[in-house]
């Protein structure tokens, strides 16, 4: 019996990936079968076909692995069904570490957020689009995009919110074109308020930082020390049993989506 059939399988050949499935050993196990397992799509590449060629193939859920940005005819140019889990490993934007500083506001809105994103002018596009998101996470609820000022290696751009309380959250995002050919890059997100946010994402450096600040003081979050793809595998199992597709496909079509126009004013 392989280890698709007892429901541990991960298709995958990605090291780090590998890597994550060892520190699994009882809910994972390699498998050289996509039939029924949990499928590791790289991000690198054209990572939406990647995902309908496992669902054909009978994966049971999809893992896109730190996904890049794909160019404007490859979004959506299937229709994805939906009928399978996926799972998006995004590690600018952690689950973890998103609930965390939600959590942390105890409901208190923010009354202003800032955005600044600074990454190699081949990186950028996936640094904004992830800090949108930490700003789309931070309101809880979608973005729009009135005013945008564009230079030649630069970006400034206003946005709105209705924001989860129903009043109007103004958002700001800044992005700079900087020196440098590491894929990565540098992501601060400051959210004010009665409650102050402050998350600092140095991927060269490999630092997640996330603090909170109210009228008792400042508290950081503790550091996570499980790396994105074991996190990401492990949900990917847990979506998996519960068969619950998730929205996180979504969200990341919905960043992209924004970005793009951001990019393109």
């Amino acid at each position: 019996m392989s280890s698709a059939d007892l429901g541990r399988g991960i298709f995958t050949a990605l090291p780090s990936y590998v890597a994550a499935v060892a520190e699994l050993p009882v809910s994972a196990a390699l498998t050289d079968d996509v039939s029924g397992a949990v499928a590791v799509v790289p991000g690198s590449g054209d990572w939406w076909q990647g995902m309908l060629a496992a669902r054909a193939g009978g994966a049971a859920a999809v893992v896109i692995a730190d996904p890049a940005v794909l160019p404007q005819k490859g979004i959506g140019a299937y229709p994805w069904p939906g009928d399978i889990p996926v799972i998006v490993e995004r590690p600018r934007l952690r689950p973890d570490v998103v609930a965390d500083a939600v959590r942390a506001r105890r409901d208190s809105p923010a009354r202003i957020i800032t955005v600044e994103c600074a990454a190699p002018a081949a990186g950028l596009e996936a640094v904004i689009r992830d800090g949108l998101g930490w700003a789309r996470s931070l309101v809880q609820g979608p973005l729009t995009l009135p005013v945008c000022i564009a230079t030649a290696q630069a970006r400034i751009a206003l946005l709105d919110s209705g924001g989860s309380a129903g009043g109007a959250i103004p958002v700001t995002l800044g992005a700079t074109a900087a020196a440098g050919l590491h894929a990565g890059g540098l992501l601060q997100v400051l959210a004010l308020g009665e409650v102050r946010t402050e998350v600092t994402v140095d991927q060269p450096a490999g630092l997640t930082r996330l603090e909170t600040s109210t009228e008792h003081g400042t508290l950081r979050a503790p550091e996570r020390y499980e790396s994105s793809p074991r996190l990401a595998l492990r949900r990917a199992i847990e979506a998996r049993s519960s068969g619950q597709p998730g929205t996180e496909l979504e969200e990341l079509l919905e960043d992209m989506i924004l970005t793009r126009a951001l990019l393109a004013a």
